[in-house]
Formats: structure tokens, sequence, C-alpha cells
């Protein structure tokens, strides 16, 4: 996992899978980065398998911080772990990196 910083937001990305053996890292990565107080995205594109305890790490993040975003990629499977799960009502969702990052996005979240 990495955590960049784009234009006062920062992007936690993410590779290969997120299950119950990787979930506790995810989740330090994640109350490091909103920590900051600056709005966070978690890019999923290159997550091989999202899990449901991955799922659960990304609700209760997006509890503690509405503005989270999350970024589902391309791939099927974690589009479709995303959507069978109902995630989709607790995360704001995007399928590209640059809908997330956009201006018009920018300006919704500091509303």
């Amino acid at each position: 996992m990495t955590i960049t910083g784009r234009d006062g937001i920062l992007v936690l990305t993410t590779v290969g899978d997120i299950d119950a053996a990787s979930v506790p890292a995810l989740d330090e990565a994640l109350a490091t980065a909103l920590a900051g107080g600056e709005r966070v995205v978690v890019d999923l594109s290159r997550v091989e398998f999202l899990g449901c305890a991955g799922i659960r790490v990304l609700c209760c993040a997006a509890e503690r911080e509405p503005s989270l975003t999350v970024v589902s990629g391309t791939a099927h499977g974690v589009r479709r772990s995303l959507e069978v799960t109902g995630a989709g009502l607790h995360l704001t969702i995007h399928e590209t990196l640059a809908g997330a990052l956009s201006p018009a996005r920018n300006e919704e979240s500091a509303t």
C-alpha cells in the first residue's frame, strides 16, 4: 500500500488481495491517512480480490470520515464485491481515479 498526495487529496493505493490476512494493514493505512484531515481516496483499481473484511474496514472508515472515496477500477471482482454487499450505500464509489479526483467531486465534498 502506498499513500501519495495529489492536489490536497491523499490517495491510498492498494495492490493484490484484500482479505482477512491483509485487512489489518489496510485498516492501519486508512487510520494514518484519515488522521491528516485531508480528503482520502482509496484506489482499489489494482486489487484482484476484495473480501468482506476489506469492505467492512472501508465502510467503518467512511462512517468516521464521510468524504472517503473509493475507486473500484474496472475489474469485475472488486466491482461485484462492492455491489453485492451493498457497500455503495455507505461508500462513495467511482470507477476511475480521475473521476474521484475531478474538480466537481472536490467541490461536492467541500459542501
